[in-house]
């Protein structure tokens, strides 16, 4: 079990939202993670649009002294859309708002629950979610097209070390969270999953700083 020092005065953690909850990896490591009574513990949540029950149903693993969602632009293209470039480019502006006021918050140690859940919050969380992980993320539809570099930048951006290079092309192992980062990082825009991908953008944010 993790176990943090009994002097610790605050703890934090800054997620993005998959499917309206924690990515399992970090909700796993949260249930086992001892914390000081006495520590301030604070989460933030990145998500495209809502996050659902996502924060509720993670203070059942981490109990929760302050916590905010922050709308970014939508990312998972094997289901949506891009957001439009002047769209992206207003969340990204007003998330740099809002997250200069969180810090304000997290600074003084202010008790707040500012999370957008949307619209049927519930049934996203709890139904479709689990759903979801159980029968959509995987790394069978994972492949790269001719465009391929074998420049390795997908095995090095991945927060799974989920992939590594064999005979120069990228090959899936089975950590995959379908963060998609590997998608929208290549530079050839080569790695595709399925026949969904094939005729969509990519997000970079350094585009829109």
């Amino acid at each position: 079990m993790p176990v943090l020092p009994e002097e610790t005065e605050e703890v934090g953690i800054v997620f993005p939202v998959h499917t309206w909850y924690a990515p399992r990896p970090l909700a796993n490591f949260l249930s086992r993670l001892h914390v000081p009574a006495a520590a301030y513990r604070y989460a933030v949540g990145t998500c495209g649009d809502d996050m659902g029950k996502g924060m509720e149903r993670l203070t059942r693993h981490f109990p929760l002294d302050a916590a905010w969602s922050v709308a970014m632009p939508n990312t998972y293209i094997p289901l949506f859309e891009l957001d439009p470039a002047k769209e992206a480019s207003c969340k990204i502006a007003a998330a740099r708002k809002r997250i200069a006021r969180i810090a304000t918050s997290v600074r003084t140690h202010q008790q707040v629950w500012d999370v957008h859940e949307g619209r049927c919050a519930w049934m996203k969380t709890y139904f479709i979610n689990p759903l979801f992980v159980h029968f959509y993320i995987g790394t069978r539809s994972f492949y790269t097209d001719e465009g391929c570099t074998s420049c390795g930048r997908c095995a090095n951006i991945c927060p799974q070390s989920n992939i590594h290079l064999k005979d120069g092309r990228p090959a899936w192992g089975k950590d995959c969270v379908h963060c998609m980062a590997c998608i929208h990082a290549c530079p050839a825009q080569s790695i595709q999953y399925g026949t969904k991908t094939q005729k969509k953008g990519r997000y970079r944010l350094e585009d829109y700083l």
